[in-house]
Protein backbone atom coordinates (compact mmCIF):
# COMPACT_ATOMS: atom_id res chain seq x y z
CA UNK A 1 0.00 0.00 0.00
CA UNK A 2 1.76 3.16 -0.81
CA UNK A 3 1.63 6.11 2.05
CA UNK A 4 2.82 9.49 2.37
CA UNK A 5 4.07 11.85 5.25
CA UNK A 6 3.88 15.63 6.27
CA UNK A 7 4.22 18.38 8.53
CA UNK A 8 0.66 19.70 7.81
CA UNK A 9 -2.40 17.63 5.82
CA UNK A 10 -4.78 19.56 4.71
CA UNK A 11 -8.11 17.55 3.49
CA UNK A 12 -10.65 19.74 0.62
CA UNK A 13 -9.12 21.64 -1.98
CA UNK A 14 -11.93 24.21 -1.89
CA UNK A 15 -11.48 27.67 -0.98
CA UNK A 16 -10.62 27.01 2.72
CA UNK A 17 -8.30 24.02 1.73
CA UNK A 18 -5.88 26.41 -0.93
CA UNK A 19 -5.55 28.88 1.48
CA UNK A 20 -4.86 26.99 4.79
CA UNK A 21 -2.24 24.51 2.19
CA UNK A 22 -0.37 27.79 0.63
CA UNK A 23 -0.37 29.37 4.15
CA UNK A 24 0.99 26.21 6.32
CA UNK A 25 3.76 25.35 3.47
CA UNK A 26 4.69 29.06 3.20
CA UNK A 27 6.38 28.54 6.59
CA UNK A 28 8.64 25.68 5.46
CA UNK A 29 5.48 22.67 7.14
CA UNK A 30 5.91 20.18 4.58
CA UNK A 31 2.07 20.16 3.25
CA UNK A 32 -0.19 17.93 1.34
CA UNK A 33 -3.36 19.05 0.13
CA UNK A 34 -6.03 16.09 -0.64
CA UNK A 35 -8.65 16.83 -3.35
CA UNK A 36 -10.83 14.36 -4.63
CA UNK A 37 -11.49 16.44 -8.38
CA UNK A 38 -8.78 17.07 -10.61
CA UNK A 39 -8.66 20.97 -9.77
CA UNK A 40 -8.67 23.41 -7.07
CA UNK A 41 -11.64 25.72 -5.87
CA UNK A 42 -14.60 23.11 -4.75
CA UNK A 43 -18.20 24.77 -5.11
CA UNK A 44 -17.17 28.40 -3.95
CA UNK A 45 -15.25 28.90 -7.48
CA UNK A 46 -17.54 25.94 -9.86
CA UNK A 47 -21.18 26.83 -7.81
CA UNK A 48 -20.67 30.93 -6.65
CA UNK A 49 -21.32 33.98 -8.62
CA UNK A 50 -18.17 35.69 -6.76
CA UNK A 51 -16.17 35.89 -4.16
CA UNK A 52 -18.66 37.65 -1.27
CA UNK A 53 -16.79 39.66 0.44
CA UNK A 54 -13.33 41.54 0.88
CA UNK A 55 -15.25 44.31 2.19
CA UNK A 56 -18.09 45.85 4.67
CA UNK A 57 -21.63 45.86 3.26
CA UNK A 58 -20.95 49.85 3.34
CA UNK A 59 -24.08 50.26 1.31
CA UNK A 60 -26.75 49.21 3.96
CA UNK A 61 -26.24 52.31 5.90
CA UNK A 62 -26.29 55.82 4.68
CA UNK A 63 -22.96 57.11 4.51
CA UNK A 64 -20.88 53.92 6.01
CA UNK A 65 -17.33 54.58 5.31
CA UNK A 66 -16.24 51.54 2.88
CA UNK A 67 -13.78 49.24 4.76
CA UNK A 68 -11.65 46.40 3.59
CA UNK A 69 -11.94 43.69 6.11
CA UNK A 70 -9.66 40.64 3.77
CA UNK A 71 -6.25 40.58 2.17
CA UNK A 72 -3.92 38.06 2.77
CA UNK A 73 -3.36 35.09 -0.01
CA UNK A 74 -7.52 35.18 -0.88
CA UNK A 75 -6.16 38.44 -2.44
CA UNK A 76 -3.42 37.03 -3.51
CA UNK A 77 -5.58 34.55 -5.33
CA UNK A 78 -7.64 37.14 -6.88
CA UNK A 79 -4.46 38.82 -7.99
CA UNK A 80 -2.82 36.28 -10.01
CA UNK A 81 -6.12 35.34 -11.25
CA UNK A 82 -6.35 38.79 -12.66
CA UNK A 83 -3.24 38.25 -14.14
CA UNK A 84 -4.23 35.48 -15.96
CA UNK A 85 -6.91 37.18 -17.81
CA UNK A 86 -10.00 35.87 -15.70
CA UNK A 87 -10.33 38.87 -13.22
CA UNK A 88 -11.40 42.02 -12.96
CA UNK A 89 -10.50 42.93 -9.24
CA UNK A 90 -13.08 44.24 -7.08
CA UNK A 91 -15.87 46.19 -8.51
CA UNK A 92 -18.32 48.53 -6.28
CA UNK A 93 -21.76 47.71 -7.05
CA UNK A 94 -24.01 50.34 -8.72
CA UNK A 95 -27.43 48.70 -7.25
CA UNK A 96 -28.03 45.81 -4.90
CA UNK A 97 -25.15 47.77 -2.66
CA UNK A 98 -27.58 47.15 0.35
CA UNK A 99 -26.68 43.16 -0.37
CA UNK A 100 -23.17 43.03 -1.56
CA UNK A 101 -21.54 46.18 -1.64
CA UNK A 102 -18.43 45.27 -3.92
CA UNK A 103 -18.10 42.18 -5.94
CA UNK A 104 -15.04 40.19 -6.80
CA UNK A 105 -16.38 38.18 -9.46
CA UNK A 106 -13.65 35.62 -10.94
CA UNK A 107 -13.50 33.51 -14.29
CA UNK A 108 -13.78 29.50 -13.06
CA UNK A 109 -11.58 28.48 -15.30
CA UNK A 110 -8.54 30.91 -14.83
CA UNK A 111 -8.98 30.64 -10.82
CA UNK A 112 -8.43 27.29 -10.62
CA UNK A 113 -4.88 27.75 -12.67
CA UNK A 114 -4.36 30.73 -10.16
CA UNK A 115 -4.89 28.49 -7.30
CA UNK A 116 -2.25 25.85 -8.79
CA UNK A 117 0.22 27.71 -9.35
CA UNK A 118 -0.01 29.12 -5.77
CA UNK A 119 0.28 26.25 -4.46
CA UNK A 120 2.94 24.97 -6.40
CA UNK A 121 5.31 28.01 -5.95
CA UNK A 122 4.21 27.49 -1.90
CA UNK A 123 5.90 24.07 -2.12
CA UNK A 124 2.66 22.13 -1.47
CA UNK A 125 1.85 18.76 -2.43
CA UNK A 126 -1.19 18.35 -4.74
CA UNK A 127 -2.83 15.27 -4.52
CA UNK A 128 -5.55 15.47 -6.74
CA UNK A 129 -7.71 12.52 -8.04
CA UNK A 130 -7.55 11.67 -4.52
CA UNK A 131 -10.66 10.60 -1.76
CA UNK A 132 -11.08 10.40 1.53
CA UNK A 133 -11.87 6.91 2.94
CA UNK A 134 -11.23 7.24 6.27
CA UNK A 135 -9.02 8.18 9.61
CA UNK A 136 -6.77 6.58 12.00
CA UNK A 137 -7.44 8.16 15.30
CA UNK A 138 -7.31 8.01 18.49
CA UNK A 139 -8.39 9.75 21.89
CA UNK A 140 -8.94 13.00 19.97
CA UNK A 141 -5.42 12.86 18.03
CA UNK A 142 -5.67 11.48 14.26
CA UNK A 143 -2.28 9.59 13.19
CA UNK A 144 -3.04 9.41 9.13
CA UNK A 145 -6.26 9.36 6.75
CA UNK A 146 -6.86 6.72 4.08
CA UNK A 147 -7.02 7.90 1.01
CA UNK A 148 -8.26 5.73 -2.42
CA UNK A 149 -7.33 6.34 -6.05
CA UNK A 150 -6.92 4.83 -9.31
CA UNK A 151 -3.80 3.53 -8.45
CA UNK A 152 -5.56 2.08 -4.80
CA UNK A 153 -5.68 2.76 -1.29
CA UNK A 154 -2.89 4.89 0.26
CA UNK A 155 -2.38 6.08 3.47
CA UNK A 156 -1.21 10.12 4.70
CA UNK A 157 0.06 10.15 7.54
CA UNK A 158 0.67 13.63 9.56
CA UNK A 159 1.23 15.88 12.35
CA UNK A 160 -1.14 18.45 12.22
CA UNK A 161 -4.46 17.63 10.07
CA UNK A 162 -6.83 20.54 8.57
CA UNK A 163 -10.23 19.57 7.11
CA UNK A 164 -11.26 21.70 4.35
CA UNK A 165 -13.66 19.52 2.90
CA UNK A 166 -16.43 21.63 3.45
CA UNK A 167 -19.03 18.61 4.80
CA UNK A 168 -16.54 17.93 7.68
CA UNK A 169 -15.61 14.43 6.27
CA UNK A 170 -12.18 13.76 7.73
CA UNK A 171 -13.53 15.46 11.16
CA UNK A 172 -16.24 13.14 11.33
CA UNK A 173 -14.23 10.17 10.73
CA UNK A 174 -11.54 11.35 13.40
CA UNK A 175 -14.41 11.13 15.58
CA UNK A 176 -15.38 14.81 16.47
CA UNK A 177 -18.10 15.93 17.47
CA UNK A 178 -20.80 17.12 14.82
CA UNK A 179 -24.07 17.73 13.81
CA UNK A 180 -26.04 16.75 10.73
CA UNK A 181 -28.48 18.41 8.69
CA UNK A 182 -31.54 16.38 7.20
CA UNK A 183 -34.25 17.49 5.01
CA UNK A 184 -37.23 19.51 6.84
CA UNK A 185 -34.82 20.50 9.84
CA UNK A 186 -33.96 23.89 11.06
CA UNK A 187 -30.75 24.59 9.46
CA UNK A 188 -31.06 22.34 6.62
CA UNK A 189 -30.62 23.82 2.85
CA UNK A 190 -30.90 24.01 -0.50
CA UNK A 191 -28.58 22.42 -2.86
CA UNK A 192 -27.57 24.87 -5.99
CA UNK A 193 -26.41 24.21 -9.15
CA UNK A 194 -24.56 27.22 -11.43
CA UNK A 195 -24.37 27.41 -15.02
CA UNK A 196 -22.89 30.12 -18.10
CA UNK A 197 -25.91 31.49 -20.15
CA UNK A 198 -24.09 32.13 -23.49
CA UNK A 199 -24.58 34.09 -26.58
CA UNK A 200 -26.32 36.81 -24.49
CA UNK A 201 -26.69 40.40 -25.85
CA UNK A 202 -25.58 41.64 -22.55
CA UNK A 203 -26.02 45.21 -22.66
CA UNK A 204 -29.42 44.66 -24.57
CA UNK A 205 -30.70 42.61 -21.51
CA UNK A 206 -29.59 45.36 -19.26
CA UNK A 207 -31.68 48.25 -21.17
CA UNK A 208 -34.90 45.65 -21.60
CA UNK A 209 -34.40 44.90 -17.09
CA UNK A 210 -34.14 48.96 -16.60
CA UNK A 211 -37.19 50.05 -18.84
CA UNK A 212 -39.14 46.89 -17.14
CA UNK A 213 -37.91 47.82 -13.53
CA UNK A 214 -36.41 44.78 -13.00
CA UNK A 215 -33.14 45.54 -12.32
CA UNK A 216 -32.34 44.08 -8.96
CA UNK A 217 -28.23 44.51 -8.63
CA UNK A 218 -25.88 45.88 -11.23
CA UNK A 219 -21.93 46.54 -11.72
CA UNK A 220 -19.79 47.12 -14.34
CA UNK A 221 -15.95 46.89 -15.30
CA UNK A 222 -13.84 46.47 -18.03
CA UNK A 223 -13.61 42.81 -18.87
CA UNK A 224 -10.47 41.11 -20.68
CA UNK A 225 -10.25 41.56 -24.05
CA UNK A 226 -12.63 44.49 -23.61
CA UNK A 227 -12.19 47.99 -23.81
CA UNK A 228 -15.26 49.70 -22.48
CA UNK A 229 -17.07 48.93 -19.55
CA UNK A 230 -19.51 45.56 -19.65
CA UNK A 231 -22.21 44.19 -17.66
CA UNK A 232 -20.36 42.45 -14.46
CA UNK A 233 -23.27 41.72 -12.46
CA UNK A 234 -27.06 41.31 -13.26
CA UNK A 235 -29.50 40.33 -10.89
CA UNK A 236 -33.23 40.31 -12.06
CA UNK A 237 -36.93 40.68 -10.08
CA UNK A 238 -37.85 37.37 -10.48
CA UNK A 239 -41.16 37.75 -8.52
CA UNK A 240 -42.05 40.47 -10.10
CA UNK A 241 -42.55 38.45 -13.90
CA UNK A 242 -44.21 36.07 -11.52
CA UNK A 243 -46.60 38.45 -10.38
CA UNK A 244 -47.21 39.51 -13.76
CA UNK A 245 -48.24 36.28 -15.08
CA UNK A 246 -45.28 34.76 -16.24
CA UNK A 247 -45.08 31.32 -13.43
CA UNK A 248 -42.25 29.61 -15.09
CA UNK A 249 -39.92 32.28 -14.41
CA UNK A 250 -36.67 31.19 -11.56
CA UNK A 251 -37.70 31.72 -8.05
CA UNK A 252 -35.07 34.01 -8.06
CA UNK A 253 -32.10 35.19 -10.56
CA UNK A 254 -28.73 36.52 -9.73
CA UNK A 255 -25.55 36.07 -12.15
CA UNK A 256 -21.94 37.26 -12.29
CA UNK A 257 -20.12 37.79 -16.28
CA UNK A 258 -16.38 37.57 -16.95
CA UNK A 259 -16.88 37.21 -20.73
CA UNK A 260 -18.19 39.14 -23.38
CA UNK A 261 -22.25 37.52 -24.48
CA UNK A 262 -21.65 35.31 -21.60
CA UNK A 263 -23.30 35.17 -18.03
CA UNK A 264 -20.44 33.46 -16.06
CA UNK A 265 -22.57 32.11 -13.45
CA UNK A 266 -26.31 31.84 -13.18
CA UNK A 267 -27.40 31.60 -10.45
CA UNK A 268 -31.23 30.74 -10.29
CA UNK A 269 -31.69 27.09 -9.40
CA UNK A 270 -32.20 24.88 -6.36
CA UNK A 271 -33.43 21.48 -5.17
CA UNK A 272 -34.16 20.61 -1.47
CA UNK A 273 -34.31 20.18 0.76
CA UNK A 274 -31.74 17.27 0.35
CA UNK A 275 -30.07 15.30 2.51
CA UNK A 276 -26.45 16.11 1.53
CA UNK A 277 -24.70 12.75 2.91
CA UNK A 278 -27.31 10.72 0.39
CA UNK A 279 -26.10 9.41 -2.79
CA UNK A 280 -29.72 8.76 -3.65
CA UNK A 281 -30.90 12.35 -2.75
CA UNK A 282 -27.62 13.80 -4.77
CA UNK A 283 -28.59 11.96 -7.74
CA UNK A 284 -32.00 13.29 -7.98
CA UNK A 285 -30.49 16.83 -7.64
CA UNK A 286 -28.05 16.30 -10.44
CA UNK A 287 -30.91 15.10 -12.77
CA UNK A 288 -33.67 17.43 -11.84
CA UNK A 289 -30.67 20.62 -11.83
CA UNK A 290 -29.62 19.48 -15.22
CA UNK A 291 -32.69 19.84 -16.99
CA UNK A 292 -33.82 22.86 -15.37
CA UNK A 293 -30.93 24.55 -17.11
CA UNK A 294 -32.14 24.24 -20.26
CA UNK A 295 -35.79 25.44 -18.90
CA UNK A 296 -34.25 28.54 -17.79
CA UNK A 297 -32.83 28.93 -21.03
CA UNK A 298 -35.99 29.00 -22.76
CA UNK A 299 -37.04 31.07 -20.68
CA UNK A 300 -34.68 33.92 -21.41
CA UNK A 301 -34.91 33.57 -25.08
CA UNK A 302 -38.61 33.80 -25.00
CA UNK A 303 -38.91 37.02 -22.16
CA UNK A 304 -36.16 38.96 -22.23
CA UNK A 305 -34.09 41.25 -25.26
CA UNK A 306 -30.53 40.33 -26.25
CA UNK A 307 -31.48 36.47 -25.44
CA UNK A 308 -32.92 35.27 -28.27
CA UNK A 309 -30.44 32.82 -29.32
CA UNK A 310 -28.92 32.20 -25.94
CA UNK A 311 -27.96 28.40 -24.53
CA UNK A 312 -26.75 27.18 -21.64
CA UNK A 313 -23.46 26.09 -21.09
CA UNK A 314 -20.61 25.04 -18.52
CA UNK A 315 -22.81 23.76 -15.83
CA UNK A 316 -21.15 23.02 -12.16
CA UNK A 317 -19.40 19.72 -12.56
CA UNK A 318 -21.66 18.55 -9.67
CA UNK A 319 -25.03 20.07 -7.32
CA UNK A 320 -24.00 22.23 -4.63
CA UNK A 321 -24.76 21.16 -1.11
CA UNK A 322 -24.69 24.56 0.58
CA UNK A 323 -24.40 22.35 4.24
CA UNK A 324 -24.21 19.16 5.16
CA UNK A 325 -22.12 18.10 8.57
CA UNK A 326 -21.86 21.28 11.43
CA UNK A 327 -18.35 20.26 13.44
CA UNK A 328 -18.83 21.34 17.40
CA UNK A 329 -15.72 23.90 17.94
CA UNK A 330 -14.54 25.57 20.99
CA UNK A 331 -16.03 28.37 20.13
CA UNK A 332 -19.09 28.75 17.78
CA UNK A 333 -20.13 31.63 16.46
CA UNK A 334 -23.81 32.73 17.21
CA UNK A 335 -26.30 35.14 15.07
CA UNK A 336 -26.12 37.39 17.80
CA UNK A 337 -22.14 37.52 17.67
CA UNK A 338 -22.50 37.96 14.13
CA UNK A 339 -25.19 40.69 13.86
CA UNK A 340 -23.80 43.01 16.71
CA UNK A 341 -20.21 43.09 15.54
CA UNK A 342 -18.57 40.77 18.27
CA UNK A 343 -14.93 40.85 18.35
CA UNK A 344 -12.83 38.48 20.19
CA UNK A 345 -8.95 38.57 21.80
CA UNK A 346 -8.28 35.42 19.75
CA UNK A 347 -9.44 36.98 16.16
CA UNK A 348 -7.66 35.52 13.54
CA UNK A 349 -9.97 37.14 10.69
CA UNK A 350 -13.47 39.38 10.35
CA UNK A 351 -16.19 39.45 7.94
CA UNK A 352 -19.00 41.69 7.01
CA UNK A 353 -21.67 39.62 4.95
CA UNK A 354 -24.75 37.25 5.96
CA UNK A 355 -25.81 35.72 2.80
CA UNK A 356 -29.46 36.46 4.53
CA UNK A 357 -31.19 39.31 3.26
CA UNK A 358 -32.96 39.55 7.15
CA UNK A 359 -29.87 40.62 8.81
CA UNK A 360 -26.88 42.47 8.14
CA UNK A 361 -23.74 43.50 10.48
CA UNK A 362 -24.95 46.35 12.82
CA UNK A 363 -23.36 49.54 11.77
CA UNK A 364 -22.39 48.35 8.47
CA UNK A 365 -19.05 46.88 10.41
CA UNK A 366 -17.70 43.41 10.59
CA UNK A 367 -17.47 40.51 13.31
CA UNK A 368 -14.34 38.83 14.52
CA UNK A 369 -13.77 35.46 14.11
CA UNK A 370 -12.15 33.56 16.43
CA UNK A 371 -9.08 30.98 16.66
CA UNK A 372 -11.56 29.15 18.79
CA UNK A 373 -14.00 28.88 16.20
CA UNK A 374 -11.73 26.60 14.16
CA UNK A 375 -10.57 24.05 17.10
CA UNK A 376 -13.05 20.82 16.86
CA UNK A 377 -13.68 20.09 20.15
CA UNK A 378 -11.90 17.38 21.86
CA UNK A 379 -9.14 17.11 19.38
CA UNK A 380 -5.49 17.74 19.60
CA UNK A 381 -4.03 17.95 16.27
CA UNK A 382 -7.35 18.69 14.02
CA UNK A 383 -8.14 22.35 12.66
CA UNK A 384 -11.25 23.25 10.32
CA UNK A 385 -11.83 25.83 8.03
CA UNK A 386 -14.70 26.12 5.73
CA UNK A 387 -18.33 25.72 5.63
CA UNK A 388 -19.08 23.24 8.38
CA UNK A 389 -17.53 25.64 11.08
CA UNK A 390 -20.65 27.29 12.77
CA UNK A 391 -23.90 25.70 14.25
CA UNK A 392 -26.31 28.40 14.14
CA UNK A 393 -27.67 29.33 11.18
CA UNK A 394 -27.99 32.95 10.24
CA UNK A 395 -23.80 32.79 11.70
CA UNK A 396 -23.54 29.45 9.08
CA UNK A 397 -25.46 32.28 6.57
CA UNK A 398 -22.10 34.25 6.83
CA UNK A 399 -19.28 32.20 7.56
CA UNK A 400 -19.61 29.72 4.68
CA UNK A 401 -18.98 32.24 1.98
CA UNK A 402 -15.95 32.27 -0.10
CA UNK A 403 -14.18 35.14 1.14
CA UNK A 404 -14.86 34.03 4.89
CA UNK A 405 -13.52 30.55 4.19
CA UNK A 406 -10.50 31.66 2.62
CA UNK A 407 -9.32 33.46 5.43
CA UNK A 408 -10.46 30.97 8.17
CA UNK A 409 -8.21 28.81 5.61
CA UNK A 410 -5.38 30.99 5.98
CA UNK A 411 -5.22 31.10 9.64
CA UNK A 412 -5.90 27.45 10.25
CA UNK A 413 -3.07 26.75 7.33
CA UNK A 414 -0.42 28.99 9.64
CA UNK A 415 -2.01 27.47 13.12
CA UNK A 416 -1.23 24.56 11.93
CA UNK A 417 2.66 24.49 10.95
CA UNK A 418 2.81 26.41 14.20
CA UNK A 419 1.69 23.39 16.13
CA UNK A 420 3.36 20.97 13.43
CA UNK A 421 6.77 22.85 14.28
CA UNK A 422 6.53 23.13 18.18
CA UNK A 423 5.22 19.73 18.35
CA UNK A 424 2.18 20.85 20.27
CA UNK A 425 -1.46 20.38 20.61
CA UNK A 426 -3.40 22.96 18.63
CA UNK A 427 -5.12 24.32 21.54
CA UNK A 428 -1.38 25.72 22.38
CA UNK A 429 -0.68 27.39 19.67
CA UNK A 430 0.20 30.89 20.71
CA UNK A 431 -2.17 33.11 19.61
CA UNK A 432 0.29 36.41 19.42
CA UNK A 433 2.25 34.68 16.94
CA UNK A 434 -0.19 33.60 15.00
CA UNK A 435 -1.72 36.93 14.71
CA UNK A 436 1.67 38.22 14.06
CA UNK A 437 2.70 35.65 11.36
CA UNK A 438 -1.06 36.17 9.76
CA UNK A 439 -0.46 39.92 9.55
CA UNK A 440 3.21 39.47 7.88
CA UNK A 441 1.42 37.39 5.67
CA UNK A 442 -1.39 40.29 4.71
CA UNK A 443 -3.84 39.29 6.74
CA UNK A 444 -6.23 41.95 8.10
CA UNK A 445 -7.48 42.08 11.90
CA UNK A 446 -8.75 45.14 11.97
CA UNK A 447 -10.87 46.76 9.36
CA UNK A 448 -9.01 49.30 6.75
CA UNK A 449 -10.72 52.44 5.28
CA UNK A 450 -10.31 52.54 1.84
Amino acid sequence: MASWQADVVVVGGGMAGIAAAIGAARLGAETILIERSGWLGGIGITGATGLHTFFNVYGAEPNAPRRRLVGGIPQELVDRTRDIGGGVGHVPMERGADFVSVLTPVEPEAFKLAAAQLCREAGVRLLLHTTLLGADARDGRVKSVAVWSKRGPATVEGRVFVDCSGDGDLAAAAGAEHITYHPGEEGAYAAGFTFRLCNVDLPALEAHLLREDLLTQSAHAVKPGMGEPDPVRIGIAMHALRERGLEDAPGYFLSSSLRPRELTYCNCINFGDLDPLDPEDLTEAEVALRGRIFEVADFFRRTFEGCSNCYPAGPAPAVGPRRARAVRCDYELSREDVTSGARFEDEIGQFGFIDNANYLVAEAGAYGIPYRALRPRGMDNLLIAGRMMTVELVAHNSTRNTTCCMACGQAAGVAAALAAQNVSPVGEVDVGRLRSLLTAGGALLEPREC
